[in-house]
């Protein structure tokens, strides 16, 4: 079964997407929620925190705020929990305040990397086949309304799980119906192992496993907490990276520390896209919470239209930043992006295409820092089999005319230049044997009315069989992204499917998928939404050799579910 970031849910269960593995229960009264003498909590010494939550919460001679005190969380999580406090427990608070109240919640009872690791996709807003293979306990319980991530990325002593549970049986009354609960008898039967049935009721197997697995002390976070602090990423990155149907990007981010802080920087933003030579220049602001989690926004021109959103995870090193900038109305396009500093050394950043076909010269881009200017073709080793011609420098742009030899073998290659090392970034090959569609599913949403619409977007990418000459094994070998033709088919799960006609249109250029809007559909049978499935297909033609007899085009496909928009989301927007 597939789990990912963006269920699709009856509306039956609507009221469930609200129901965040968050902070917070409903707390009537001080007097109601008492910080639990048996547990020991995290000390909150932040004036700020204690007088912003002192309507619902309490702080004892200890300095531990009841809830509060006995839970961790990420930023996103915090901001979630005020959110909420504002939207159902009436929580008077302003923006500034709010923001120094995640800020230092999220320093101070946040995530060490490796518990945060984890549950990246999860705030990096990833659609992905989501998999916590630790316990299936948690599976039907939690999942059943939001992502696992959302979860995973909390701790908690076991009471403070208890009164989660508690938060959501209040505000959802129906989660204990529809997942809390057994429906029906208790097993009887023993299990394979001779031992008597568990009796449980779903949700106690999950908090007992959740106790468990995700305490609220762990040695990850008293050796973060101790050693934690500011990140020092002043300084020139070389950026890498990757958006979904316009190819590699690779360029440069300058960052300067703000005045009079420690944990926020400005950014400038420079990249150039390897495939279409297309250049983008941003500027940002970013902030790093608990020395390590960065979250940032930056613009084009200040244009409010370009905005990306960026959650990135700073190494410990401080040599490397790796994470996701994104936007969209549900958060569905974006780049995956790696910076490593720059030092005096040269690195090799990536090509304009790895591909290199047996029999023809090509012309290939080489993006680095530090480039030497006076580069000669001896300088540049690209491996057995491979001769360059000659080579140009400019702006850190390496441009070299390779010419592959007729007994060149197939395979990947490494570039070694100035010292540097790229592993495989060439793929010699002499045919096309295939083509792949990624994502192999995709979800888009219906919207552009009242709700936004979630769009869809793929890419194509060519393949050589490899050594054992088959298709669809382990060794095939991916050759490089290329264009190709795109279109959509029915997917065939009903007598009289049509929902080809209803659901949406690509673009047979770039192979995003746009959703038609959301709402019945009086022209549609049943006046039903424009929902359904449907196949998009990549139709490529490869070219060869002048002599070569042409080709046939190859195709391949993907799966793409078009539902209904997100009725009820309770996800931050703008951090920080």
């Amino acid at each position: 079964m597939r789990l990912h970031r963006r269920l699709c849910v009856p509306l039956w269960t609507a009221t469930c997407l609200l129901a965040l593995a968050l902070p917070l229960a409903a707390q009537p009264s001080p007097a109601a929620t008492p910080a639990t003498p048996a547990e020991t909590g995290i000390p909150v010494t932040s004036k700020v925190v204690q007088e912003a939550c002192a309507p619902c919460h309490r702080t004892d001679d200890k300095q531990q705020v009841s809830r509060i005190s006995f839970q961790r969380n990420t930023p996103e999580g915090w901001q979630d929990t005020i959110k909420r406090m504002v939207a159902l427990n009436n929580l008077k608070i302003e923006p500034a305040t709010a923001r120094e109240v995640v800020k230092y919640l999220s320093n101070n009872l946040g995530l060490a990397p490796e518990e945060a690791k984890p549950a990246a996709y999860e705030v990096e807003r990833r659609l992905v086949d989501e998999s916590y293979t630790a316990s299936s306990d948690l599976n039907g319980v939690c999942n059943a309304c939001h992502t696992l991530g959302r979860v995973i990325s909390q701790r908690r002593t076991r009471s403070e799980w208890d009164g989660l549970i508690a938060m959501h049986r209040g505000w959802y009354p129906l989660v204990d119906r529809q997942t809390f609960r057994r429906m029906g008898p208790a097993p009887r039967d023993r299990g394979p192992d001779g031992r008597p049935p568990d009796t449980r009721h779903p949700v106690e197997k999950a908090v007992d496993h959740l106790a468990k697995a995700f305490p609220l002390q762990t040695p990850e976070w008293a050796a973060w907490s101790a050693s934690m602090r500011p990140a020092r990423l002043q300084g020139t990155w070389a950026l890498a990276g990757h958006e979904p149907g316009k190819g590699d990007i690779f360029g440069r981010v300058v960052l300067t520390p703000v005045p009079d802080t420690t944990d926020e920087f400005t950014s400038t933003i420079t990249y150039t896209y390897a495939r279409s030579g297309e250049q983008v220049s941003r500027t940002g602001r970013s902030l790093i919470y608990t020395g390590f989690q960065w979250r940032g926004r930056s613009m084009v021109g200040g244009n409010d239209d370009t905005a990306l959103r960026e959650v990135m995870f700073v190494d410990r090193d401080w040599r490397s930043i790796e994470g996701r900038w994104f936007t969209g109305g549900y958060d569905e396009l974006g780049i995956d992006v790696r910076l490593e500093r720059v030092a005096n050394d040269t690195t090799i950043l990536g090509v304009d295409h790895p591909g290199i076909r047996i029999g023809e010269p090509s012309t290939v881009k080489i993006y680095a820092t530090n480039a030497p200017s006076a580069l000669q073709p001896r300088d540049l080793d690209l491996g057995p089999g491979l001769t360059v011609k000659s080579v140009t420098v400019a702006n850190d742009v390496v441009t070299a005319v390779v010419e592959p030899a007729a007994t060149a073998a197939v395979g990947r290659r490494d570039i070694v230049m100035a010292g540097a090392v790229k592993t495989g970034a060439l793929v010699v090959y002499d045919t096309v044997h295939s083509i792949k569609v990624t994502p192999d599913w995709n979800m888009a949403r219906n919207g552009g009315v009242t709700f936004p619409k979630m769009f869809a977007q793929f890419e194509a990418w060519t393949y050589h069989n490899g050594p054992d000459k088959k298709p669809g094994t382990a060794d095939d070998i991916r050759i490089e992204q290329v264009d190709v033709r795109w279109s959509l088919e029915e997917y065939t799960a009903t007598f009289t499917d049509d929902d080809l006609k209803f659901v949406g249109g690509i673009n047979e250029h770039t192979g995003l998928f746009t959703p038609n809007i959301e709402g019945p559909n009086t022209a549609r049978t049943g006046e039903r939404n424009n929902v359904g499935d449907v196949w998009v297909v990549a139709t490529y033609l490869p070219t060869g050799p002048s002599s070569a007899a042409p080709a046939a085009a190859l195709r391949s496909r993907a799966h793409l579910l078009v539902t209904v928009p997100l009725y009820m989301k309770f996800d931050p927007t703008v951090i920080p």
